[in-house]
């Protein structure tokens, strides 16, 4: 059961979904979907739809089914009750804890805290999309290493390199406009690369979110030129994105995962990441990294510069993330849920 389905939504959790369950019917597993529809999607229908409307679909419909797959942790206060009236397995998928583990930037906190903590506590098994998120499982709530089972989320083949067509040196952003982002932090680094670069060059940033006003307010102030805010990224248009992009640059200090960074380098372009912030390993392995705006801005400009090679190394690490080896990983949970 998921949030949505839809990966044309834009929502991590939606892609999630969407892509594991294609996977999960290749390779023979039956699967039936609880989900709520993305019309009129928001903050506020996004909480209706996890603490009331999930829980309602879930509690009052009866397919048949061995196992449920909770891909919303949010909706984790109904499994107790669930488990009772229905005496089936449960598998969660935990994205991450910043809501435990940033307080502070999530109002909703205690609702969504106790609903990842119950979900965590009472499930069968539990997936973590990054060794990170697994980690902080163990440490918050005290889950035994054996119940927990990583799953790397994946990238579809059509993400690779297109011949790049700029006429200038493009720098790019694709992702939401919440706190966590720090995309003002971006918009600084940029500020200071163009005061130190004679040569032409451009900001793109895709995506929306609380902040996007308040960056768009941001590089008016800064006085930043060449600066293009394009709101929302259609999901068929991402790879074309990717690719006219001769850096990305994702300051977020903090990811369950951090998609974006590995669809942007199957696309074969260079990454740069903020160093120091909380985002698993496995995915800012091969990524240029500055720890503040001057840093950052220092790797676009050694970008621009040097430009980046992708070692064989580098393209093999890449390998790793497909959905068929996430819906293998994803099957072991289920399988061992139902033996537990």
């Amino acid at each position: 059961m998921s949030h949505y389905i839809d990966e044309a939504v834009g929502h991590g959790m939606a892609r999630y979904t969407h892509n594991l369950m294609k996977a999960l019917e290749n390779q023979g597993v039956g699967v039936k979907t609880i989900f709520c529809e993305p019309k009129g999607a928001s903050p506020r229908k996004s909480a209706f739809d996890f603490f009331l409307n999930i829980p309602f679909k879930v509690l009052f419909r009866k397919p048949a089914t061995d196992l449920y797959h909770f891909a919303v942790p949010q909706a984790g206060l109904t499994i107790p009750l669930f488990k009772r009236l229905r005496n089936r397995k449960i598998v969660t998928t935990i994205y991450d804890l910043h809501p435990v583990v940033f307080k502070s930037h999530h109002k909703a906190f205690p609702l969504i805290g106790k609903a990842i903590e119950t979900a965590c506590r009472s499930s069968d098994r539990l997936i973590a999309i990054s060794s990170l998120t697994k980690k902080d499982i163990m440490e918050h709530y005290g889950i035994k290493e054996d119940r927990i089972i990583v799953t790397p989320l994946g990238v579809d083949l059509r993400f690779k390199p297109k011949r790049k067509k700029n006429s200038i040196f493009t720098v790019g952003y694709l992702g939401g406009f919440a706190g966590n982002k720090n995309v003002p932090l971006l918009l600084k680094a940029y500020s200071l690369f163009r005061k130190k670069q004679k040569a032409e060059s451009r900001l793109v940033l895709y995506g929306k979110g609380a902040q996007y006003d308040e960056c768009v307010k941001l590089a008016s102030s800064l006085e930043l030129k060449n600066v293009e805010f394009r709101g929302f990224a259609d999901d068929s248009e991402l790879v074309d994105i990717y690719n006219s992009f001769d850096v990305f640059v994702f300051p977020s200090f903090a990811e369950g995962f951090g998609l974006p960074i590995i669809e942007a380098q199957k696309c074969m372009t260079p990454v740069i990441t903020l160093d120091g912030a909380r985002v698993p390993d496995e995915v800012t392995r091969y990524c240029l990294k500055g720890k503040d705006e001057t840093q950052l801005a220092e790797m676009i400009a050694k970008v621009q510069e040097e430009g980046f090679e992708f070692t064989q190394e580098h393209k093999k690490h890449l390998d790793i993330f497909t959905w068929e080896k996430c819906a293998e990983e994803t099957i072991k949970a289920y399988k061992e849920a139902l033996k537990g």
